[in-house]
């Protein structure tokens, strides 16, 4: 089987899809991961083939024009439409491309729902695909509302399930692109947003989402529709922390682990004299890893600053995780059985804030307009808490049984196979 992967966006988009792709290798399939040439090297470096895609949101983000329509588009109309004709639409046009010419010849197609025109692709080759969003933001259930429409409250069964009709829309803003695309590479004609959201021709696409089942014990909504077999965590036999660090570690106390991965913090100075003085309280030694956050914190003796560092070894280590609520972010916090708050700032990372704080898998959350010396103090204290320790170890051993990328290529196998049956009776 040759597997293919479109994803676009951040590392949190990426990340699960090279677990995935390098389980599939290592069962004997094919994987190959079509992105922003930002991620080559964590792709190839797992062993998996990388074919590049033009979109590529971490090289914007490097601009200030891209960091001005991510940060604060509605303060620059004019400025952000500018970008938005100039820069970031051309290049999805030629993504397209990019990614048709990477479908030839594949078995399946993986991909993230940011990755538009894939139906199209798929459906143009007579290819199955299979919808893998890092977040339950897809399918319409009667539990909860779409995550993009609200991060915690309960309309009732039918409104919850009426919101899922903006991902439908999710591609008005694009479809232009698509249409070119479809008209120009694929020989097909123009169509309407939102045709390709659910299915093709009348037939469901299969979704996956690659998380825990444990966080929705009251979802019953995607039963027989949507399969959730559990966090998709890249295995990096033989990597271990840089020796700073460990020598860090070991000369006190563990530390609070403070990391925001790629969000910008609105109000740098404020927040960092926040933490300075809360940490100062509560005697707390400190890992801060500063990403692209904007922070400038500086390295002293009871506080580490750090650029990057791999999560899935630093946070087993911590006394406390201080995170933006990113799902993988998320996901490297829950499986270290540590205590954390997450301090979200946009998406999904609301939602998983407000989730896992009712589940008491994660503090009461605070938004950084919200966080004072105060309540950061009254937090950190609360990781000392036996109950929050207990509960942290109790979500970890739940998803330490899952296999969830295993689990999910087995089903993408079965999926391969039904559909060739039914190309071959055809």
């Amino acid at each position: 089987m040759k597997m293919v992967i479109f994803t676009l966006g951040s590392r949190g988009d990426v990340q699960p899809y090279v677990a995935l792709a390098k389980a599939a290798i290592l069962k004997g399939h094919r994987a190959v991961i079509c992105t922003g040439k930002s991620f080559q090297a964590l792709i190839e470096e797992n062993g998996v083939e990388f074919e590049q895609a033009t979109s590529d949101l971490m090289a914007m983000l490097e601009t200030e024009e891209g960091k001005m329509i991510v940060t604060h588009p509605l303060r620059h109309p004019i400025k952000t439409k500018h970008y938005l004709n100039s820069v970031v639409n051309p290049a999805f046009r030629q993504t397209l491309d990019d990614f048709y010419r990477c479908a030839k010849g594949a078995s399946v197609i993986i991909y993230h729902p940011k990755a538009l025109g894939t139906p199209d692709i798929a459906k143009a080759l007579g290819i199955p695909c299979v919808s893998i969003p890092p977040i339950p933001i897809t399918y319409p259930i009667e539990e909860f509302p779409n995550l993009a429409i609200h991060s915690h409250k309960n309309f009732g069964k039918i409104l919850n399930k009426l919101t899922y009709t903006l991902m439908g829309k999710a591609e008005s803003a694009s479809i232009k692109e698509v249409n070119d695309f479809r008209e120009k590479t694929l020989g097909l004609p123009k169509r309407k947003s939102g045709v390709y959201a659910f299915e093709i021709d009348g037939k469901e696409i299969p979704i996956i989402y690659p998380v825990s089942k444990a966080l929705f014990p009251e979802v019953k909504s995607w039963e027989n529709k949507v399969s959730l077999p559990g966090f998709f965590y890249l295995k990096n036999e033989g990597e271990a922390l840089e020796a700073r660090i460990t020598a860090f570690i070991q000369a006190g106390p563990a530390p609070i682990v403070l990391t925001f991965s790629s969000m910008p913090v609105k109000s740098p100075a404020r927040f960092q004299a926040i933490v300075t003085e809360a940490l100062r309280e509560t005697g707390d030694r400190a890992i801060i890893v500063i990403g692209n956050s904007g922070l400038s914190f500086e390295s002293k003796e009871d506080q580490l600053i750090l650029q990057a560092v791999p999560h899935h070894l630093l946070f087993p280590l911590a006394k406390g995780i201080i995170h933006h609520g990113g799902v993988g972010t998320m996901a490297a916090a829950l499986k270290s059985d540590r205590p954390q708050l997450i301090i979200p700032f946009a998406v999904d990372q609301p939602f998983w804030a407000h989730r896992l704080a009712r589940l008491g898998y994660a503090l009461e959350p605070l938004t950084e307009k919200q966080l004072t010396k105060e309540r950061l103090v009254q937090r950190l204290n609360e990781f000392n808490d036996p109950k929050v320790k207990q509960q942290a170890q109790a979500i970890r051993q739940i998803i330490a049984k899952e296999q969830g990328v295993d689990d999910a290529i087995t089903l993408i196998e079965k999926m391969v196979r039904e559909s060739q049956l039914v190309n071959q009776k055809g």
